[in-house]
């Protein structure tokens, strides 16, 4: 059975399996914030009508810059793409022909654009799922083959958190043996920041940071994305002109502003992480130990994951599976954190299971 590559794909999701779509479809398979876009986006879009008219600024001015002082980095030090999803694809033609270690389980998006530019791809799995635990040793020990490690960080699906601490233990390694590390930060917005490795930038030249605008700011449609990196302007021949527009580079802007707006949304993350944990828990569920706006769960053995997984999409209940995450092999499942009202009919659906079964 063919499942679809990512989440936030409802509609395809039951035409593949071959399941009426309910009336009332409530996504959990995508971890945009249930906040919507900020008020202050809403109150500008009309006023970006003339934007779509005139071609954008080749460095996404002034988001560039304003990304850059948000981070205390040079602007030379950001390049910013249509979408992390872009930054991605650049990062594996920068990569064309290497050797780039992925740690395991992580965004598929990692393994599908390396192979496309013909880089080889050598998995390193963790030691614990739940708390994403992996031996710094053995990491390097691998990275002494590599031209290139990624990590993921907060780690999605899990929603684990690596310290700074342990990531930069890697950084003075891999620069002792050419291997640059690659750290996905597209979570890190929905934690207090101090984990962020950004910081580090102008101390080590094999360090390349990625973020995303999508998650915090709800911004899916728009697509908005930025690379940081001593390495940043290597990249710059890499991607289209023009490549993100008027309007992305307007509402990046807006939203570098929303200080408020991302604490409530850290709080709100917070509170429903909690709340489903422990829920979960009460089931005898396996829960990863998460940081984000999701978390990662598995069922206990006697229940079957497919079986469980249609019963909640016949009740209009969608998940994230994860038939293709290197390690979980669908037997583990990810939720987003959404409105308390979501999340009870998730709850209840959940029960509903168990007690059926």
């Amino acid at each position: 059975m063919h499942y679809p590559a990512h989440g936030a794909n409802a509609e395809s999701l039951y035409q593949m399996l071959g399941l009426k779509v309910p009336e009332t479809i409530i996504d959990l398979s995508e971890n945009v914030n249930p906040a919507g876009v900020p008020q202050s986006v809403r109150q500008a879009w009309t006023s970006m009508i003339d934007a779509v008219s005139h071609y954008p600024n080749e460095q996404a001015e002034p988001f560039r810059s304003q990304a850059a002082q948000f981070h205390q980095v040079i602007p030379e030090q950001v390049i910013a793409g249509n979408g992390a999803a872009e930054c991605l694809m650049v990062l594996a033609c920068y990569f064309s022909g290497k050797t780039v270690g992925l740690v395991e389980p992580s965004f598929s998006e990692y393994r599908r654009t390396l192979l496309q530019e013909k880089v080889q791809v050598e998995q390193i799995l963790v030691d614990d799922i739940c708390t994403y635990r992996f031996s710094t040793e053995k990491l390097k020990k691998q990275m002494a083959k590599l031209d290139a490690l990624y990590l993921c960080n907060p780690n999605n699906p899990t929603g684990v958190l690596t310290s700074k601490l342990q990531i930069e233990e890697l950084l003075e390694y891999g620069r002792k043996v050419e291997c640059a590390i690659v750290v996905d930060e597209a979570f890190m917005d929905w934690t207090d920041e101090v984990e962020s490795v950004i910081p580090l930038v102008s101390k080590y030249e094999n360090l390349i940071v990625l973020r995303s605008m999508t998650k915090m700011y709800a911004l899916a449609g728009i697509r908005l994305g930025y690379i940081i990196s001593q390495r940043a302007q290597q990249f710059a021949g890499l991607f289209p002109h023009w490549n993100v527009s008027g309007v992305a580079i307007q509402l990046g802007c807006l939203c570098l502003q929303e200080h408020l707006y991302t604490e409530d949304a850290r709080q709100h993350s917070a509170k429903m992480r909690r709340d489903i944990t422990e829920f979960l828990q009460e089931y005898r569920c396996e829960v990863s130990n998460s940081s984000a706006n999701f978390l990662l769960f598995k069922l206990p053995a006697i229940y079957h994951p497919d079986f469980f997984f249609a019963y909640l999409l016949k009740r209009g209940v969608v998940l994230r599976h994860t038939k293709n995450y290197t390690g979980l092999d669908g037997k583990w499942f990810r939720v987003a954190l959404k409105r308390p009202e979501q999340m009870n009919i998730f709850k209840q659906v959940l029960k509903e299971y168990v007690q059926n079964n």
